[in-house]
């Protein structure tokens, strides 16, 4: 996930070549992944089961739909778009298996805790219109996509309601407030990336159009406003708490987000006219692009250790 959408964020700030890197290290590494999880779906049918029972679990089954997607968006032109087109028939199909299932999880639990990981049931859902729209598969599929994204931005509402009002109730821990939450962040910033892209993909004119962009600019601008707070939170938990910063892998969890913010106010500026967007876009690729190194330089030196 990580590395395709820094990727894409990488090309619209002309660093083509680390654009292509990135996206040649996302496709080996999906592809490994893949295998990966099929030998544990295999071996370990049973664990697979309870993780997908487990509300705490549940949702990072949906990383899967959005890595498949974003690749599939990153590879739509050229010779690649058979591959691409493989990828969002698989991310669909899976995201309509999951949906459903993650909240019927959710309502027979009695012990689910709203958190950052909640918003991958956004994440996924909105990047198969991303990768659909990418494709640009046209007017037959254009009510499905609006729909669709309609569908994944009141998700958001609601998740972005549940979290904040057990929050605000319970509170959290500082060894708790993970870079997850950062998922909050990029949940919106996918939720515009999908509506703008819906806006190129067919001709939506008139009220539709109007809608879109309000909605779209209203979500892009409480995804602006969640980055001062999640910073805010980072420093509340390491310096104020002292909780060590070192490699976990819910760094990623960070990563993605910041590069979705990169490329869906990119699009944003471009589809609307507002320069602002575009700018911010292009401050924030660079952003992206140092948060996916230093992850990943801490993450080799995390496994080197022995």
């Amino acid at each position: 996930m990580a590395a395709g959408i820094v990727s894409r964020a990488a090309g619209t700030v002309g660093a083509h070549t680390v654009a292509h890197v990135l996206l040649g290290l996302g496709v080996a590494v999906y592809a490994g992944l893949v295998v990966a999880t099929g030998w544990r779906i295999a071996a370990y049918r049973g664990r697979v089961a309870q993780d997908a029972a487990d509300p705490a679990r549940a949702f990072g089954f949906f990383t899967f739909v959005a890595a498949s997607d974003v690749l599939a968006a990153d590879l739509a032109a050229g010779r690649w778009r058979p591959l691409a087109v493989a990828l969002l028939t698989g991310g669909a199909l899976c995201c309509a298996v999951l949906v459903p299932r993650a909240v019927v999880t959710v309502a027979r639990s009695r012990s689910a805790r709203p958190d950052g990981s909640w918003f991958l049931l956004v994440v996924g859902p909105q990047s198969v219109v991303v990768a659909g729209t990418a494709l640009r598969t046209g007017p037959t599929t254009a009510v499905a996509e609006i729909c669709c994204w309609a569908a994944g931005v009141l998700a958001y509402v609601s998740i972005t309601s549940l979290v904040w009002t057990r929050l605000r109730r319970h509170g959290v821990a500082p060894a708790d407030l993970t870079p997850v939450y950062w998922i909050a962040m990029g949940a919106g910033a996918i939720s515009v990336l999908a509506g703008t892209g819906v806006l190129l993909s067919a001709p939506w004119d008139g009220p539709v159009r109007t809608a879109i962009v309000v909605v779209s600019t209203v979500v892009a601008v409480w995804a602006t406003a969640l980055i001062p707070v999640l910073l805010g939170a980072g420093v509340w938990r390491h310096f104020r708490h002292r909780v060590p910063l070192r490699y976990e892998p819910s760094w990623w969890s960070a990563v993605f987000p910041i590069g979705m913010y990169a490329v869906a106010t990119h699009q944003a500026g471009w589809v609307t006219g507002a320069g602002l967007w575009g700018t911010a876009g292009h401050v924030v690729a660079w952003a992206a692009l140092v948060a996916w190194t230093l992850a990943g330089a801490a993450m080799v030196v995390e496994r080197s250790r022995p």
